[in-house]
């Protein structure tokens, strides 16, 4: 991180202000915010979606992606998945397509990382 100092002057009273401001400009490999927990999602709900959530930090930003089972998701297979910033989004859900184990994947060009398992059961 670089530290930038600033003034800002404000004219009549004459006063100054200085503060700093922090710019990220060291690259560095993806680092976890948030991996993603399990979810027992209850069948008979009236919630239409289940988010598994992934946040992940990096310079430049990560790329995520998503595994069930060890295999990844292709998102394009399936109009009810989407990606929302490493939030992967499955539209009503069905327990026979998307129960089992979950892994969120996050890379850019100077590595990568995979999130512990997250289990999505229905109940």
């Amino acid at each position: 991180m670089n530290i930038i100092k600033k003034s800002l002057r404000i004219s009549g009273n004459f006063k100054v202000c200085s503060f700093l401001v922090l710019t990220e400009s060291v690259d560095y490999g993806p680092i976890f915010v948030q991996e993603p927990d399990d979810i027992i999602f209850p069948t008979d709900s009236d919630e239409k979606k289940v988010a598994l959530t992934c946040e992940v930090r990096g310079n430049p930003a990560p790329n995520y992606r998503w595994l069930r089972n060890g295999t990844e998701i292709d998102l394009e297979s399936d109009y009810r998945y989407s990606l929302i910033d490493g939030n992967f989004i499955i539209n009503s859900p069905s327990e026979a397509k998307d129960s089992g184990h979950y892994q969120c994947l996050a890379a850019n060009t100077f590595g990568s990382i995979l999130s512990r398992e997250a289990i999505l059961q229905f109940a």
